[in-house]
């Protein structure tokens, strides 16, 4: 299908946007399908809705404009394909769902463009399996069982390594308000003959993360049968999770878990790049949070603006330490800045491997909720219970460091 595009236009359908294809187009045939005789009528009110949508959710470095009236373009230079197309059906459910008070799987219409051609722009439909695995991806509802199978048999599948070969930890992770220990990370140890700093592969990474979620799983229900509850925290990936395949095989993972598990489980994205837009984390966290009770973000070190993080459905946000040669009072202005933007933005805040007593003290002062280190316990093969912890039974006195509590962070 072709439509007109105006020349001022073409620059949101360059070959290089085209070429990535991130350009996608949302459809409103099954709205007018639906309206019938009433369309002429509905047509502004429905265009209007959509608009409103686009307009909240989009980011600034986005673009979008009506072709015609039933086809919208919208242009996501910082996304990938996947993650446009899975933005523009979330777009369309919703839209289709608030217009019509229900919306089937089979009833939206979104397309890829592909090609420019004079000053018309050449889409190609997303349908079949594609648009089921899309939907999937997207947490839509309205899917059948036998489209899940028929998705999950034409979805490329990575060899995952086996089982065996993944070994697991769980860190404990001390509430600092509250003085207790309330929540387990479950860290993989790297694999033999793997350097715990060297780049993992995506693969490799992935087969790590389902084997995670398992462990955990299985550990939180053998507890829970005993009538022991606590938090665990399941590190996922950036790199992982905005691969195709990969958001796939942990969806499914996930869907496999019982449904008492939730609210006991808290996913952490982790490896995060600098910059990355909020569109694109909150599709992530859309992705993983119908089966969790939280979703917290491992920011990257030294960030300076955490705006980005706003409005992204997070519930924390908190940095890592573990990384050598920074002074006290570099870590202790690192600290302050993440939980200065946590308690701006509503959230709770996380310090992970805090190497000191003082910059245990420091992380408290500052107001973060939960923090890692040796000196509060090591990994540990199996998580325990919520077991109370008070600062004067494993911090020593304080030494000459002030934590700088009050040091004006902009965030």
């Amino acid at each position: 299908m072709r439509h007109a595009l105006k020349p001022e236009l073409k620059v949101i359908v360059s070959p290089a946007l085209l070429e990535r294809g991130c350009v996608s187009i949302i459809r409103l045939d099954e709205i007018k399908s639906e309206a019938g005789a009433r369309w002429e009528k509905l047509r502004g009110s429905v265009s209007a809705h959509l608009e409103s949508l686009l307009r909240q959710k989009l980011s600034s470095s986005d673009f979008f404009v009506q072709l015609d009236d039933t086809s919208f373009l919208v242009s996501m230079p910082e996304a990938v394909a996947e993650a446009s197309q899975i933005f523009c059906l979330r777009i369309a459910h919703e839209l289709h769902t608030s217009m019509l008070g229900h919306c089937q799987l089979g009833q939206l219409r979104i397309a890829k463009a592909v090609r420019l051609q004079g000053d018309e722009v050449e889409t190609v439909d997303v349908g079949g399996p594609q648009l089921i695995q899309l939907a999937i991806a997207a947490g839509l509802d309205g899917i059948s069982e036998s489209e899940r199978l028929a998705a999950r048999r034409t979805a490329p599948r990575p060899a995952a390594p086996s089982a065996p070969e993944y070994s697991h930890r769980y860190v404990p992770l001390w509430d600092a308000q509250r003085e207790a220990i309330t929540t387990w990370r479950c860290a993989t140890d790297p694999l033999a003959g793997v350097s715990a700093t060297a780049t993992p592969d995506v693969k490799v990474e992935l087969g790590a993360t389902l084997s995670r979620i398992a462990h955990a799983a299985r550990s939180l229900t053998e507890h829970m049968k005993v009538g022991e509850r606590f938090l665990v925290s399941i590190p996922l990936t950036y790199d992982v999770l905005t691969a195709p395949a990969g958001r796939m095989e942990i969806v499914s993972a996930c869907r496999d878990l019982s449904s008492a598990l939730r609210p006991y489980l808290i996913f952490e994205i982790g490896d995060l790049p600098y910059g990355v837009p909020q569109s694109r984390l909150s599709e992530l966290v859309c992705v993983v949070k119908p089966f969790c009770r939280a979703v917290a973000a491992l920011l990257p070190a030294r960030t300076s603006n955490h705006g980005d993080y706003q409005s992204a459905g997070l519930h924390a946000i908190g940095v890592s330490l573990a990384a050598g040669g920074a002074s006290l009072t570099a870590m202790d202005y690192e600290v302050a800045k993440v939980c200065a933007a946590a308690k701006r933005l509503h959230i709770l805040s996380f310090v992970l491997d805090a190497p000191t007593p003082d910059a245990i003290r420091a992380a408290r002062d500052h107001g973060a909720n939960l923090i890692s280190s040796p000196i509060v316990g090591g990994a540990v093969a199996s998580p325990r219970s919520v077991q109370r912890l008070l600062a004067r039974d494993f911090l020593p006195a304080p030494s000459s460091f002030e934590p700088r509590a009050k040091l004006r962070v902009a965030v």
